[in-house]
């Protein structure tokens, strides 16, 4: 992957030939390259710099001050700094000490290989640049959301002003509306719609698993808040796949090569770095962390079995499987059980079905089962399989449901009206999600945005 940042390293080694070494190493690389020849030059160094050093590579054994103990200080002065340990085989003492210590990412033995120093800087920056990446799409969720409520709380002010009846009642709904606003779901909901935005396929599944794996959560009798924290997990639980290749998006975790199955585990742990932080979300980057943990402990990131894995995380593995086969296998009946005798064989052959979304429906349910004890919890499979229900039943309440929507230009909008899909503004920004029912504020907002050709003329609404 194509590096999108500029990147200032670090080298610190006494001996002048191994910096000089590296900087030859590197010297066709876009880096910016940094030396210094002791650990107290090094600190100097990323005190005073301008720019911060997105990789540290030092020497273990230094007068003075131990590679251990200078990239221990580095780590305060630029914690997110990737850091690595050029050591001989015999210093495990210092290893182990650099570990605890400074945390280092890798130990690297001397001498090193220079290909395989490469590949792990390269690597490594990539780690580190989806970091920041991921960090910058939350800012930018942040930042659209405030923007939408500026534009919310303008127009309702333009409303209470008409009159005294409606400024009354709308204090009542922008009471409501406000707590609403302010949210957090409303926040992760806008989060997923730049996800949608972003990558249309690993949107829309994400959204679907949200769905569905809080129905599967209430068979469980949990609370609201709980609820909630899964609902808001599976909504993006996979949002550290976002920058990957969507080659790789697109393949089977047992069809990916070492390094691409390198890539693509890390993605719960990215995730999670970067929700926990965040106070309301930290039961979330929990769960999200352990979703893809196998219920015999053949899972990553911590290999944890059975019940040592939380609930959520669990409903959130199956559904968001479930939902992923139903929406990225072929359309095609014949193509779909073609594809399916890869996870189930011969099996596959004995579904009577014909018509492609029950078929993709029915494969998703036995891949399931026969996965259970294995990659899944057995009692979760059987709540998701209630959940979906009968495929025939599903296609006509779908269909039921679909006959029922009428096409309503904004002026014709009335109070008690009910959403059929997401409303949103013409940049692709959510506005409404599907289901609301439409009050007057809400309408008197569609409409300003309407006459201002923010949003499209006509609204989807059941009838």
């Amino acid at each position: 992957m194509a590096l999108k940042y500029e990147h200032n390293i670090l080298f610190v080694d006494d001996e002048v030939s191994v910096t000089r070494a590296l900087q030859r190493l590197f010297r066709k690389e876009d880096y910016t390259i940094l030396t210094a020849s002791s650990g107290q030059e090094g600190l100097e160094l990323l005190q005073k710099g301008e720019k911060p050093v997105s990789l540290i590579i030092s020497d273990q054994r230094m007068p003075k001050m131990t590679g251990a103990e200078f990239l221990e200080k580095a780590k305060d002065i630029f914690p997110e700094a990737i850091r690595f340990l050029l050591t001989g085989y015999s210093d495990m003492d210092a290893i182990v000490d650099a570990v605890n210590k400074g945390e280092i990412h890798r130990y690297l033995a001397k001498p090193w290989n220079d290909r395989d120093l490469l590949i792990q800087v390269q690597y490594s920056l990539e780690q580190y640049e989806l970091v920041l990446e991921n960090r910058r799409l939350l800012k930018l969720t942040t930042r659209q959301n405030n923007e939408l409520n500026e534009l919310n709380k303008d127009l309702e002010k333009k409303v209470a002003e008409r009159t005294q009846e409606i400024r009354q009642k709308n204090n009542e709904l922008e009471e409501v509306n406000t707590k609403l606003e302010k949210s957090f779901v409303n926040t992760i909901r806008l989060m997923s719609a730049l996800v949608t935005t972003l990558n249309p396929t690993l949107g829309n599944y994400m959204g679907h698993s949200a769905q569905l794996a809080r129905e599967v959560a209430e068979e469980y009798g949990l609370g609201k808040e709980e609820l909630e924290q899964i609902e808001m997990a599976a909504m993006i639980h996979d949002i550290g796949l976002l920058g990957l290749p969507e080659r790789l998006l697109e393949k089977d975790a047992k069809d990916m090569n070492a390094n691409e199955f390198k890539m693509f585990s890390f993605h719960p742990l990215i995730a999670s770095t970067c929700l926990e932080p965040v106070e309301q979300l930290r039961a979330a980057s929990k769960t999200i962390l352990h979703h893809h943990e196998c219920y015999d402990g053949s899972g990553f990131p911590n290999g944890l079995k059975g019940s040592e894995i939380p609930l959520g995380s669990r409903i959130i593995g199956a559904v968001s499987d479930y939902c992923k086969i139903v929406s990225t296998l072929p359309q095609d009946a014949r193509r779909i059980i073609n594809k399916s005798k890869k996870f189930l064989g011969g099996e596959t052959i004995n579904i009577e079905v014909t018509e492609p979304e029950r078929l993709l429906e029915e494969v998703a349910k036995k891949i399931l089962l026969r996965g259970a004890h294995k990659r899944y919890d057995f009692e979760v499979v059987t709540h998701l399989i209630k959940k979906t229900g009968a495929s025939e039943k599903t296609a006509q309440a779908k269909q039921s449901k679909e006959s029922r929507a009428q096409c309503v230009g904004f002026d014709k909008l009335q109070e008690g009206m009910v959403l059929m899909g997401d409303l949103r503004l013409k940049d692709g920004r959510l506005l409404l999600a599907n289901g609301t029912v439409l009050k007057k504020t809400a309408i008197d907002t569609i409409r300003r945005l309407g006459e201002r050709r923010l949003i499209n003329e006509y609204v989807f609404i059941s009838s």
